[in-house]
């Protein structure tokens, strides 16, 4: 697209063997009661036929530009299409999902009408019967309007996780030069939003379930569920707490809500810490330890305002003792509420 014609908004998704789905991806992109769209694909390495799918595509709507590189995975494939991306907000929709046909058109007009530099909206799993209540409840954020550096916004308002269901200004992105980290196996639109919602000026939080977001059994978000796999699925939340730290400590924001980010982070990790032996909770403890107290402080286990975090925190610390199933249900408990608790267990 030219100067002339500059888009409104930027559409990436990230393409990685989507054949069977990318058709109804784009459609429902393509159909946007807003016309002046583009959509940047970025096929990451597939192996199928996706590639050829979305050439054709492509050559029938020139809003449609596709990229392709070899397989970098997510975080990556999306940095490339915000790096070419011409549209003044940018939306982020996975291949095998879709959206609603007004959803750019009311995200921008909110954005807009609030003067934000991000947004935020809804979403239904499909099938529903196949997404946890947790999960349900994290697509559906209550409407609020929050400034800069609002720990409301990261914690309490259904905004993150799942980069997918927000959009954001370019300005935003490129000022403060927000991009995804690459190589995470998990979590990495946490780690975008943590940075991004806290040095957005104003972010517009919409209720509308906009987002149609398909449960797949083998896709990233579920690999990690098995008993199994825990080892691997701590690892994940602590590459991911580590990127945070790391942005935050180079954005200068270690000082906003530290209570508030270590009990989000415990709260991720608690029930996993309850079920690990002594030789691996000790491993974890130290790392968990190191990492915030490289950040924070030695004093970081006080700063939760929760007794019940801190209590986790400071097993933690000492390392000599494991966290219990008991010390697990209490945090739970006391950061969640029993109606949580009560649906975790019964």
């Amino acid at each position: 697209m030219g100067e002339a014609s500059c888009p409104k908004a930027t559409i990436v998704v990230p393409v990685y063997n989507s054949a069977r789905s990318i058709q109804r991806c784009l459609d429902s992109l393509l159909a946007q009661s807003e016309r002046s769209i583009q959509v940047v694909c970025v096929n990451d390495g597939s192996t199928d036929d996706s590639l050829n799918v979305l050439r054709q595509i492509a050559q029938a709507d020139d809003r449609v530009l596709v990229i392709d590189q070899e397989n970098a995975g997510v975080s990556c494939a999306r940095n490339a299409g915000i790096d070419v991306a011409e549209g003044e907000t940018v939306f982020f929709v996975d291949a095998d999902d879709y959206i609603d046909a007004r959803t750019v058109e009311h995200v921008l007009h909110s954005m807009e009408s609030a003067d934000a530099e991000a947004a935020v909206f809804g979403g239904v799993c499909e099938p529903a019967d196949a997404a946890p209540k947790r999960v349900q409840q994290l697509m559906s954020p209550k409407a609020g309007t929050f400034g800069a550096r609002d720990p409301q916004l990261l914690f309490h308002s259904n905004a993150q996780p799942y980069a997918c269901r927000a959009a954001f200004s370019c300005e935003l992105l490129n000022r403060e030069g927000i991009r995804f980290a690459p190589g995470l196996a998990l979590g990495e639109d946490v780690v975008f939003q943590f940075a991004a919602y806290a040095l957005a000026r104003k972010t517009v939080v919409m209720p509308d379930k906009f987002y149609h977001y398909v449960m797949e059994s083998e896709s990233a978000t579920h690999e990690f569920n098995g008993a199994e796999a825990r080892a691997k699925k701590l690892d994940a939340h602590m590459r991911m707490l580590e990127e945070v730290l790391e942005d935050w400590a180079a954005y200068g924001l270690l000082d906003l809500c530290p209570g508030e980010l270590i009990t989000w982070f415990l709260d991720l990790i608690v029930f996993d810490l309850a079920r690990l032996d002594a030789d691996d909770f000790y491993r974890v403890a130290a790392r968990v330890n190191m990492d915030l107290t490289t950040f924070l402080g030695t004093e970081w286990a006080d700063m939760p305002a929760k007794g019940a975090v801190r209590r986790v925190a400071h097993k933690l610390v000492a390392a000599t003792s494991g966290v219990s199933m008991a010390d697990a249900t209490l945090f739970y408990l006391s950061t969640r509420g029993l109606k949580a608790c009560l649906e975790r267990f019964l």
